[in-house]
């Protein structure tokens, strides 16, 4: 059974929580986000589908949407979203079956989930609200009977969407008894002076209620939401607008700094101008920095998704392996984390196929008979810097050597350090498998994770130990918009050269100045 059915199967009731105490607000509000995408996307194909009521497309469109959202839903353990979500999904799909056609009963239904969803997302408090509450599991009822028999006409008259009268919801507070309301009810059919008058009126001149009974009764009948719990809001704008907005920072900044340089030339660094030159500058620094800011996102994200691929992975293997995770609230680059999924798909899935060995294996060693692989990432200096370490045999030189000779990789006639060899792992077709499986042997892996490395600016370090483990460290850029530079000038011109690419700066001094220096070096030692 999967972990969405089994919170479907403990969906809640009036005594069990709709929160779980480990709620994170951070994961909510990347599922708001989602989500409200998708209940765009509902309106939109539920409007269309009134005129065209048996378009597959747009059928299987909703249905998706609604399938998105209840996993969405489950992986934020909200399990009354995941149950409305299910319940709703559940009759689209008879719908695609062509188990019946989509009239108009249908459609209101599926719109009222999507309203509901939606009010949550605004306001997660409305899963604190009693009477949103029972209009909500109310519909998720008549959900349950039209599922039965689709094409019965469910009348009005049974759905509790209806909004209920002033009267009713008083009786259902609590501040006004049945007898009382009845008595009230039969005066405005008898005496004339009552004919004109609301009943919450005649209650309120009888004493029978006060002034905040009534407007609570009116709020409660509009259903107006609460608003003690809120998220931020969210204004969707285009990824190519952030680039182009950073693209004219960078430009601004770049300027900047030359006509400060220029300044630095002939007025004093006291000068008025030079005071709001230095202003301007820290001004457009923060501009750049909010701007970026925009475009940094959680490891969160990337590392689940990982977290799944290592656990199929270890199941396809059978293997027993602890697969932990740390850092994944660090931030980074939207586009950095898009490119970086891969590599690390690559270097997990090697760790627990090529680095873990099997329990007898261990055991035989002296080791834990369950392995460990560890997925780390923290920043430091405008790096991110993310750690796959494991706790298996390690890479063996020797091994890869003559598996690199074997393939024509490398020349037999020339001597490589264990680093140098170690490096032979990124080569194309390089693979030590003999047998290709689902998850290893084509020797594309690390290949790739050289790759992507290399296109955004990154580097790849590693620390063997044979027979110990191994570690992979990548050093990535935080942010691709923005790199230090070194400003150069070579005949009168000057060039900017990214940090990253020197290597080592050199000072250039004659023949003289040599000289002394290793005069002074000597008197040293």
């Amino acid at each position: 059974m999967s972990e969405v059915e089994n919170i479907i199967n403990s969906i809640i009731d009036d005594d069990k929580p709709v929160i779980k105490e480990n709620f994170d607000r951070e994961m909510w509000e990347d599922f708001v986000v989602e989500a409200r995408e998708h209940i765009e996307n509902i309106e939109k194909g539920l409007l269309e589908l009134e005129t065209d009521k048996e378009n597959e497309n747009i059928i299987n469109s909703i249905f998706r949407s609604f399938h998105t959202i209840k996993g969405l839903a489950g992986f934020v353990d909200i399990a009354f979203l995941v149950n409305i979500s299910h319940e709703t999904e559940s009759l689209l799909d008879k719908a695609r079956k062509k188990e019946f056609t989509v009239n108009k009963k249908a459609i209101d239904l599926f719109l009222k989930s999507s309203d509901i969803i939606k009010n949550i997302t605004e306001n997660i408090n409305m899963l604190f609200d009693g009477d949103f509450m029972k209009v909500s599991k109310d519909h998720i009822a008549i959900l349950k009977k039209f599922l039965l028999n689709p094409e019965e006409d469910n009348s009005e008259k049974n759905s509790p969407e209806t909004d209920k009268k002033i009267g009713e919801i008083l009786e259902d507070m609590g501040v006004v008894e049945k007898e009382t309301l009845n008595s009230v009810l039969e005066k405005q059919k008898t005496d004339p002076d009552f004919k004109n008058k609301k009943i919450g009126e005649i209650l309120l001149e009888d004493k029978k209620i006060n002034t905040q009974d009534i407007i609570t009764a009116i709020r409660k009948q509009e259903k107006s939401p609460i608003k003690n719990i809120s998220i931020d809001d969210y204004i969707r704008v285009s990824s190519s607008k952030i680039e182009n907005l950073l693209n004219l920072v960078g430009e601004l900044m770049i300027i900047e700094s030359q006509i400060d340089q220029e300044f630095q030339n002939f007025v004093r660094e006291n000068h008025s101008t030079m005071i709001n030159l230095s202003r301007m500058l820290k001004l457009t620094k923060d501009i750049q920095t909010i701007t970026m800011s925009m475009q940094m996102v959680p490891l969160k994200s990337t590392f689940q998704k990982i977290n799944r691929i290592a656990r199929d992975t270890i199941n396809t293997l059978s293997k027993k392996v602890d697969f932990e995770i740390t850092g994944e609230e660090t931030e980074i680059d939207k586009a950095v984390a898009e490119k970086i999924l891969d590599p690390l798909l690559h270097m997990i899935k090697n760790s627990i196929s090529h680095g873990i060995e099997d329990e007898e294996t261990r055991l035989l060693l002296g080791k834990s008979a369950v392995g460990k692989v560890f997925l780390k990432a923290y920043s430091n200096r405008g790096n991110v810097y993310i750690e796959v370490t494991d706790d298996g045999k390690g890479l063996d030189t020797e091994k890869i050597y003559k598996k690199a000779l074997e393939k024509n990789l490398i020349s037999s006639e020339k001597t490589y350090t264990d680093e140098e060899i170690l490096d032979f792992i990124y080569l194309p077709g390089f693979s030590t498998v003999e047998k290709v499986n689902s998850i290893s042997g084509r020797g594309v892996g690390m290949d790739v994770v050289k790759t992507e490395m290399t296109k955004i600016g990154g580097k790849i370090q590693i620390i063997n130990s044979i027979g110990k483990g191994c570690s992979f460290i990548l050093k990535i850029p935080i942010n691709l918009a923005a790199m230090n530079g070194t400003i150069l000038e070579i005949i009168d011109e000057r060039y900017i050269i990214p940090t990253l690419y020197i290597k080592k700066i050199l000072q250039p001094v004659t023949a003289n100045n040599r000289n002394r220096r290793k005069q002074r070096e000597k008197n040293l030692f």
